[in-house]
């Protein structure tokens, strides 16, 4: 497996994650682009993600914040708590 095949599953697998957490199917996720920002202490604990929506957030998701500026907030992955 070359070191972009291993990315790309790395990365579906956080985006598996994300989908579960979020009550969504990977598919709806797909359709909304986002960032990820971790919510994490000087010592890098790590608290929570919150999903950054690019535009907005799949419907029944809850946000934060205002327009411009929505954000979910889900558990860290497995690896990072």
């Amino acid at each position: 497996m070359s070191s972009q095949q291993l990315e790309e599953a790395m990365e579906r697998r956080q985006d598996e994650y994300i989908a579960r957490q979020l009550g969504v199917s990977v598919e709806v996720l797909d359709d909304h682009p986002f960032q990820i920002d971790e919510n994490a202490s000087d010592d890098g604990l790590v608290y929570s993600w919150r999903i950054l929506w690019d535009d907005r957030a799949p419907e029944g998701v809850p946000v934060h914040g205002h327009t411009g500026y929505l954000w979910s907030e889900v558990e860290p992955g497995p690896d990072e708590a």
